[in-house]
Formats: C-alpha cells, sequence, structure tokens
C-alpha cells in the first residue's frame, strides 16, 4: 500500500507526497508539533524507500490511477493533500481525477509546497536516454545542491534512475488547465529558493474555484524537510481558518 496509515476518523489526515527523487519519511518530523490536530501520512511512491523493490512509474496517468484507488480508504473521513515540488504536481492531478470521477473522497484543500505552476514542467531538464555523465550534468546545472549525492557513483546508481522516472514523469504529463479544482489552494514559497520563483507559483490562483494564498517563507526549495520556525504552526492556523471548523473531534 503507498499509504500505510489508517485515515483517522477523528481528525484532519494530511496526506504527504515528496520531491522529485526523494522519500516520504521526512514529514514524520513534523508530528512533534502537529501530532494533537493532524494525522501525517507520509505517501511512499513506488520505487523508494519501504517501496524500493516495486518498479519505478514514470506515467502520471498510471500513478494516478494507484493513488486513486488507494484514497477510497479516506472516503469518509476528513483529508487534505500536500506536496513538495514535484508532490504539488501529482497531489493537484490526482484532485482533478476525483473531481473528474466524481469520487466522495474529496479533499478539503491542497497545500503545494516550492511548486511551479503546471506550465513550467518543461523546464525541467531532460535526462532520459542520455549518458549517465551528461544527465548528472544537467541535474547539477538545474539543482546544484544534489551533485553531493549524484558525485558518489554508488549513490548515483540508485538515486539517478529514480530522478530519471520522476522527470519523464512530470515532463510527459498531460495536464489538463481547464479542470478546475473546488477546494481551496494554499501555496508556500521559501524565499531562498534557487528553483522555483514566486511569480512561477502565483499562477495557481487561476487553477482553483476555491480560495487561493500565496505564502512566503524563511527557507530553500527544499524547506520542508527541516520547516523553519513557525512554519508548522502557520499552516496549522490556516487550515483551521480554510476549514472553518476545529481539526479534530477529540
Amino acid at each position: 500500500m503507498l499509504f500505510p496509515k489508517q485515515a483517522d476518523p477523528e481528525k484532519l489526515n494530511l496526506l504527504c507526497f515528496p520531491y522529485a527523487g526523494g522519500n516520504a519519511d521526512f514529514y514524520n518530523r513534523w508530528n512533534r508539533v502537529t501530532k494533537n490536530e493532524l494525522v501525517i501520512h507520509p505517501i511512499q511512491l513506488p520505487g523508494r524507500g519501504q517501496h524500493i523493490n516495486l518498479p519505478l512509474i514514470s506515467s502520471m496517468a498510471l500513478l494516478t490511477e494507484l493513488l486513486v484507488n488507494e484514497i477510497h480508504h479516506f472516503r469518509d473521513c476528513r483529508f487534505a493533500l500536500l506536496g513538495t515540488s514535484m508532490g504539488g504536481w501529482l497531489i493537484y492531478q490526482l484532485a482533478q481525477q476525483l473531481k473528474y470521477l466524481n469520487s466522495t473522497a474529496e479533499p478539503e484543500c491542497l497545500i503545494i509546497c516550492s511548486t511551479a505552476h503546471p506550465a513550467f514542467r518543461r523546464h525541467l531538464p531532460q535526462i532520459n536516454d542520455i549518458d549517465r555523465n551528461t544527465a548528472i550534468k544537467r541535474l547539477g546545472e538545474f539543482n546544484p545542491s544534489c551533485l553531493k549525492t549524484l558525485e558518489n557513483p554508488e549513490l548515483a546508481s540508485l538515486f539517478l534512475p529514480i530522478l530519471q522516472s520522476d522527470f519523464a514523469l512530470c515532463r510527459n504529463w498531460q495536464f489538463n488547465e481547464t479542470l478546475k479544482v473546488g477546494c481551496p489552494i494554499l501555496t508556500f514559497h521559501g524565499i531562498r529558493d534557487s528553483i522555483v520563483s514566486h511569480d512561477m507559483m502565483l499562477p495557481w490562483r487561476a487553477l482553483t474555484s476555491g480560495a487561493f494564498r500565496l505564502n512566503s517563507v524563511d527557507g530553500d526549495h527544499f524547506f520542508t524537510e527541516n520547516p523553519p520556525p513557525g512554519f508548522l504552526d502557520q499552516l496549522l492556523h490556516l487550515l483551521r481558518v480554510t476549514a472553518r471548523q476545529p481539526l479534530t473531534s477529540r
């Protein structure tokens, strides 16, 4: 199962999706602040972490189909979707598909962190069907911080195929910009993000018929890994305001 925890019927369940090449376990660090009001569900994608033995998926349509099949366990519970970088695109596609299917599983809101509007997915470098050294060079130009991992041959052999699969999934995504979601979208931009700019996130407001808010936080592209002081309290506050009801019935 990609969703390792059972849904909590008495709290808001926050389903958290990782960035490209990432493992969602880092979201567990949020529990010390959020545990009284939210249930954090790190979503483990195939081919990494505890699902390292599952084949990687480079098709957005196929991955969304798997997620839709699992999210029905939350249809009688309150839940919201959160994604970092690539994860933001995943949760938007998932929300679109749930709306298209008239599913009874409906997110209360989307929380999108460090994710450009889907039109910018074409800015991702082409790292498939080329030699390894060229792929690593292109990734380093796009995100220099990843070179610390990819310049180690053993780590590169593990992580480069995951990144190639994830980048192919994003670049080849047939995004439908005509199907807006109805739930609110809360977006967060790290002020030191060198990959996604504030202006690249603003167009998300056109993709919902609900409320939209773009927030700035003190961090870089991967600020969700180690949230800056106050971020989780701000997130909880915005979720309370958006939900207009307590996050827990306990």
